[in-house]
């Protein structure tokens, strides 16, 4: 083996400092080193009044207690004249309070003269105080109080104001001959020397007048010396000493200081505690975390903690989409848990960790979802005018009367619902329940089950164009302090170009009933009867053609062709509370939030809206777009218009802000959808992927539709769009389902 590759005996021998044990000042005294913060700062408190008085109150000879209290005022005066700092220090009482203890100790071993102030005592070996091992701030505090006191009593006015910066205050020649004491008899006596009779003390001079004679004796010496030094040289010393150990002893003391370092905060706090700060960490750390113990094994793999992770990260939309995904709990273990046992499992980790997959797929250019391809029956350019699906179907309604029920997993066409005379303009579904309207002027509602109509509600005397379902949510509270919950039961508007809007009870279709097909009969009902059951109000208002309805609550926002936009109260009858003027041509969408009493509208005028439904007041109005605005839709923390412009726009909901713009289709935007993460829309021959986050492009879903994009649906797994093809001579219109969700291969 070559010489190279053998370790060092030494492994630190010719290591470079860190930062933190560097030498610095390495010609700083070693008194500097041990003073405290407190004598380093000390500021000029008392004032030139006050020790004036005191050496006055000495010189005339005061006598009794008052002697004792004036000397030591005297003493405490005298040293804030000599001590000047630039900055004041919270903490000078309590070490001038430490230096008078240490006066009044000395005068009563006899080592102090109280009235020969400027005479200096000795401080014998057996009073000498030194630095206490394992206790160096505690050596420091007390090697600089008799530092302090002994240059003060021995008349020496140079007192240290910081670190390697020693402060002279010269005492003038007047205040020395004011402050000469008469002497206790007129005879003359000689003086001696103070610096002959009391010799000044130096701690470290001290300490190294032993000369240590063991292994113990220097050991002890060096500890007791180590806090003349500064923080940072003290890490240097014992970096120089570190350098001169073997791997062996290296191993030992890194052992020992590893494991005196680690700190278990998660273990150590209380579990509510411990779970909110796990909430606070991205799913990388998560993951992460159980590899270091079982303790945190065990509090990473708590149900509510990914919960709480999913709604955080956007990655679930609601309550109810985790408890659909949790009905299936076997099926998601099997297919996206780990080959490990399923028992040790957690449900919602593997969930998290399904959607966070899943999401991946979408934003990656690179990933081909799985694709189905499906032709709409009928002859003829079709267009598909309405769109929703789930997990298990995919409802449309096209021009040609009919509606479409597919198979979302297959895309196998399941039922073909007939009875419209005209064309399919508006649709919604909710559970078995599926309700239509038609150029026929009527409207329909079936039992997607059977594919039977269930129910004809007549009225209108045009095209139905737009509808929606009010389901009964809570909507306030009572005097008494109880849930005010409305409408009490499932509700249907319906919007008209006749101008007119209808509300209606909508009668639900228990999917778990057993039908008759044959013993199963269409009812009709018209609004005009006196015992139609159904028929709650009519809306009656508007000028022009309804265009676009929202509900919620007691709400209902409606926008129409005479530029207006209502607020209808059914709280109040029905009653049109606020008439909402502000555009200057058609209006094509509305949006609503009734949480934040407030709503959106899009117009022809190129202008986007923003309404108080409580005042009826305009807040504010959103410009940007240059061409008609069609399309509008809301969430919790984004409102993204969509334009004949060929642009979409992001907004702040709340604020109304503009957050970004969305550049890239060629023509009007027919039709797009939103989440908290991703953008998809569809323009003509593109089916375009954005983040909404950032307002990036991310990838076109489709490029090779050769004409229109009629509609576009998606939910976390899969994207919906209805397309039109060129194709021998003729326009064909095919349902595409793009598929993410495919389950991981699992390795054998």
């Amino acid at each position: 083996m070559s010489s190279n590759n053998i370790p060092p005996a030494f492994p630190l021998e010719k290591a470079s400092p860190m930062f933190d044990c560097k030498m610095v000042n390495p010609n700083g005294k070693l008194s500097d080193g041990c003073l405290n913060k407190e004598y380093q700062s000390l500021g000029a408190r008392g004032s030139e009044t006050r020790s004036k008085e005191s050496r006055k109150r000495i010189r005339h000879g005061e006598s009794g207690s008052n002697s004792e209290e004036a000397y030591e005022g005297d003493s405490m005066a005298s040293y804030d004249d000599m001590v000047i700092s630039d900055t004041e220090c919270n903490s000078q009482v309590s070490a001038q309070s430490a230096i008078i203890s240490t006066l009044s100790s000395f005068r009563e071993n006899g080592m102090i003269h109280p009235p020969k102030r400027r005479l200096m005592s000795v401080l014998s070996p057996s009073n000498m105080l030194t630095p206490t091992v394992g206790d160096p701030n505690s050596s420091r505090e007390t090697i600089s109080q008799i530092s302090s006191v002994q240059d003060h009593v021995g008349g020496n006015s140079k007192v240290p104001g910081a670190i390697n910066s020693p402060t002279n205050t010269p005492i003038s020649d007047v205040e020395e001959q004011s402050q000469q004491l008469p002497l206790p008899s007129p005879s003359a006596s000689p003086v001696q020397s103070t610096a002959d009779k009391f010799p000044s003390f130096d701690p470290v001079e001290s300490l190294l007048s032993n000369t240590p004679t063991t292994q113990a004796d220097l050991i002890d010496l060096m500890v007791k010396l180590s806090p003349f030094l500064t923080e940072r040289n003290q890490n240097h010393l014992i970096f120089r000493l570190l350098q001169n150990l073997n791997r062996s002893s290296l191993s030992s003391i890194y052992g020992v200081i590893e494991m005196g370092l680690r700190r278990d905060l998660i273990s150590n706090l209380p579990l509510e505690i411990s779970y909110y700060i796990l909430s606070l960490l991205d799913y990388k750390t998560l993951c992460s975390i159980p590899l270091v113990c079982t303790h945190w094994y065990n509090a990473v793999n708590n149900n509510n903690l990914w919960i709480e992770l999913l709604k955080k990260d956007k990655l679930v939309a609601s309550d109810e989409e985790i408890e659909h995904e949790f009905k299936n709990k076997d099926r998601l273990l099997e297919e996206w848990g780990s080959s490990t046992d399923r028992e040790d499992l957690n449900v919602a980790q593997v969930l998290y960790k399904k959607r966070r997959t899943i999401l991946r797929r979408w934003m990656d250019p690179s990933f081909e979802p799985k694709r189905i391809s499906v032709p709409v029956p009928g002859q003829g350019n079709i267009v598909v005018t309405c769109l929703q699906h789930d997990e298990e179907k995919i409802i449309t309604g096209v021009d040609d009367r009919l509606i479409n029920i597919y198979s979302t997993k297959t895309g196998n066409l399941l039922k073909v619902l007939k009875g419209h005379e005209g064309g399919v303009w508006a649709l919604k579904y909710i559970g078995n329940t599926l309700v239509s309207g038609s150029t026929d002027k009527s409207v329909r509602v079936w039992n997607i089950k059977t594919g039977k109509c269930t129910h004809v509600f007549r009225g209108h005397t045009s095209t139905v164009r737009c509808l929606d379902i009010m389901l009964p949510v809570k909507i306030g509270k009572n005097d008494n302090g109880d849930d005010i919950i409305f409408p009490e039961v499932p509700l249907l508007v319906t919007g008209s170009r006749d101008h007119n809007l209808h509300v209606w009870k909508l009668p639900l279709v228990n999917e778990k009933e057993d039908y008759d097909d044959e013993m199963q009969e269409q009812q009709t009902f018209d609004c005009n009867d006196i015992d139609n059951p159904y028929f709650v109000t009519a809306l009656l208002g508007h000028t022009q053609s309804v265009r676009t309805v929202s509900g919620y609550g007691n709400i209902i926002i409606s926008g129409s062709y005479d530029t207006t936009v209502r607020v209808w109260d059914l709280l109040d009858n029905g009653n049109c509370n606020h008439i909402l003027t502000g555009h200057n041509d058609r209006i094509y969408s509305t949006a609503l939030n009734f949480n934040m009493k407030r709503c959106y509208s899009g117009s022809m005028d190129s202008l986007i809206n923003i309404w108080d439904i409580d005042s009826g007041k305009l807040i504010r109005t959103l410009e940007g777009h240059s061409s008609l605005v069609g399309l509008l839709e809301l969430s919790d923390d984004y409102l993204v218009s969509a334009a004949a412009d060929s642009t979409l726009r992001v907004w702040d909901a709340k604020s109304g802000n503009s957050r970004c713009k969305l550049e890239g289709h060629t023509g009007a935007i027919t039709c797009f959808q939103h989440d908290s993460l991703k953008i998809v829309s569809g323009s003509e021959r593109r089916l375009k992927l954005w983040d909404i986050r950032t307002g990036k492009f991310v990838r076109d879903l489709l490029s090779d539709v050769t004409s229109a994009i009629w509609q576009v649906r998606f939910d976390s797994n899969r994207c919906v769009v209805a397309v039109q093809r060129h194709r021998n001579d003729n326009d064909e219109t095919f349902i595409e389902i793009l598929d993410f969700s495919a389950a991981p291969k699992k390795q054998n």
